[in-house]
């Protein structure tokens, strides 16, 4: 019996410690925890710029999430695990901002089981190496058939030439910087007849004009000007200075100085390429209302590529053309102290997407003006080849007001000394000064002995005049004109000089039937100069090449900008993009 009753007590301890072992193998294990390893040393970046950092995991639960956070800059995930790995590397992009010193980067791993470690990598932001300079200096040589690297800052000292027959080539990125002076002190650099330029940057590495106290990092404020001269690009195409022998000395370079001579007999020149390039902050003054705009243009011919240019900043005009038939294309003018667009001396070229942003707080002069569209100088008003230049999808944006100034000083656009161009498919905006058209009867053409001034140009044939001056397909909200009616297109306009009340209303009755007035609604920030308004894409004219000029295209729009673009054609490379986006 005793037997029994031990062998029935040691089945129990057997029986229950088989049930503990099964109970504690049916219990799983949970994994350890994450471990994050940073790099053991600092990493170097450079400021503005970015670089990779690699953090080495292991998650034995089975990878699920990472988060990356950091200072001094920015951080994002490069590369990870995949989903239920357990070791292996994530890499995450630091972005240094501005500041010279110390940064970090955080990367926080969850695994399956919601556990996690962290690990910071330390960063030390290092100031932007110094790039060499080198000096040009005026020659009567010129620069010779040259290129500039983008390993290299230039600095012009004093009129530099690029000589008949000399080609300079400028490399994507290149910085070109003139030293600051006025009159025989200032700096240019001027490509002369018969030289070409051949500066095409790109978006991500625009080249750009400037001062030489400008660091490109807030050196000198957005409305500083006259810190240097400007670029001159001087061809041999037509232009309407019959008097003078069709050739010209260039305003803004001393007129005893003969490569500054610009005119020809042929519209198809070539100077060269410009593409992407900004010039900024000039202006210098040669002598009495004698200033180096931003980009003066000289007989320069349709051969010439002009696209994507921003001029910012500049004392006197942004472009100023002086005859010529080049083709622009996707120009951006900012802050300039007089016009924004100036067209002289029968210029027959075509400007296509071109934005004007003027400021009155910025203006220097005592008649900026949006555009001032002038036909020919002095003896030549009524000359030919007329100025039948075709502005389409540009902008002319304005802030603030001129109170000091007269209606006759402050125009939207002025056209004048017998300009017979166009105005088509365009958006005016903010100006506190009115579209303005010039009437004379003293301005006879010599071979049709008829009278030849803007109210002529615009006069049809049957009436008597040449019918070339069109404004057309305009969303117009500038010089108080806020309603589309008589009321608000007499606001908007004025026939000046011979005025005549009759003729202003035929005119003014024309702009109705022909345009619209209306708000853009532009909107703020980066999209500053973005209209809203569904007047941008009704109304539009098309068939523009056959119309006007082969190189014209139909856009579906008004103004510069494309409204259904996600950012606009001057987005990351100009200053301009700097300034709305602060």
């Amino acid at each position: 019996m005793k037997k029994l009753r031990f062998f029935l007590f040691a089945t129990l301890i057997m029986g229950a410690a088989i049930l503990n072992s099964c109970s504690k193998n049916d219990s799983p294990s949970v994994a350890d925890a994450p471990s994050v390893s940073a790099p053991s040393v600092n990493t170097d970046v450079q400021v503005a710029t970015d670089v990779d950092v690699t953090f080495n995991v292991s998650v034995p639960g089975g990878y699920n999430s990472a988060t990356a956070s950091a200072t001094g800059g920015s951080a994002s995930i490069k590369s990870e695990l995949t989903a239920g790995a357990t070791s292996g590397d994530v890499v995450v992009t630091f972005t240094a901002d501005s500041e010279v010193g110390a940064g970090s980067v955080s990367l926080t791993i969850t695994d399956a089981n919601s556990k996690s470690d962290n690990a910071t990598a330390t960063m030390n932001k290092t100031a932007e190496p110094a790039m060499p300079t080198k000096d040009v200096y005026a020659s009567a040589d010129g620069i010779g058939t040259v290129t500039w690297s983008a390993d290299t800052i230039y600095v012009l000292r004093g009129f530099i030439f690029v000589n008949d027959g000399q080609t300079l080539t400028i490399e994507p990125g290149t910085i070109i910087k003139g030293q600051p002076g006025q009159g025989a002190g200032a700096s240019a650099l001027i490509v002369a007849r018969g030289a070409k330029i051949m500066a095409e940057g790109t978006a991500d590495k625009p080249i750009i004009m400037t001062g030489l106290a400008d660091d490109l990092n807030g050196s000198v404020p957005d409305d500083a000007n006259q810190t240097w001269g400007g670029l001159i690009i001087l061809g041999k195409a037509t232009t309407s200075n019959v008097a003078e022998g069709g050739e010209k000395s260039i305003e803004g370079i001393p007129e005893t100085e003969t490569r500054g001579l610009y005119g020809g007999t042929d519209d198809t020149d070539n100077s060269g390429v410009l593409k992407y390039v900004s010039v900024r902050h000039g202006g210098s003054v040669i002598g009495a209302d004698n200033e180096i705009n931003g980009i003066s243009l000289g007989a320069v011919g349709s051969g010439t590529t002009l696209d994507h240019i921003e001029v910012f900043s500049n004392f006197d005009d942004g472009i100023e053309f002086f005859g010529g038939a080049p083709n622009l294309r996707h120009a951006v003018l900012s802050y300039t102290g007089d016009d924004g667009l100036d067209e002289d001396e029968g210029f027959h070229g075509t400007v296509q997407y071109a934005l004007v942003w003027k400021k009155a707080s910025v203006n220097e002069s005592s008649d900026p003006r949006g555009s001032e569209d002038d036909g020919g100088v002095g003896a030549n008003e009524a000359a030919r080849p007329f100025a039948t230049v075709a502005n389409v999808n540009v902008t002319l944006y304005n802030e603030g007001t001129n109170d000091n100034l007269t209606p006759s000083n402050k125009q939207t656009i002025y056209m004048r000394d017998g300009w017979a161009g166009r105005w088509i498919n365009s958006v005016f905006y903010g100006f506190d000064g009115p579209i303005d058209m010039e009437r004379r009867t003293d301005k006879i053409n010599a071979t049709d002995n008829k009278s030849a001034s803007c109210y002529d140009m615009w006069l049809s044939v049957a009436d008597g005049g040449y019918g070339t001056l069109k404004i057309e397909n305009n969303l117009i909200y500038t010089n108080n004109a806020f309603s589309n009616d008589s009321t608000g297109f007499a606001n908007m306009f004025q026939l000046s000089d011979e005025t005549d009340a009759a003729l202003e209303y035929n005119v003014e009755k024309y702009l109705m039937a022909k345009n619209k007035i209306g708000d853009p609604a532009f909107g703020t920030g980066a999209q500053k100069f973005t209209p809203t308004s569904t007047d941008i894409t009704t109304d539009v004219a098309t068939g523009l090449a056959s119309a006007y000029n082969a190189s014209l295209e139909d856009a579906g729009f008004k103004g510069a900008v494309d409204p259904n673009a996600t950012t606009p054609f001057f987005a990351n490379w100009t200053k301009t993009w700097e300034v709305i986006n602060k």
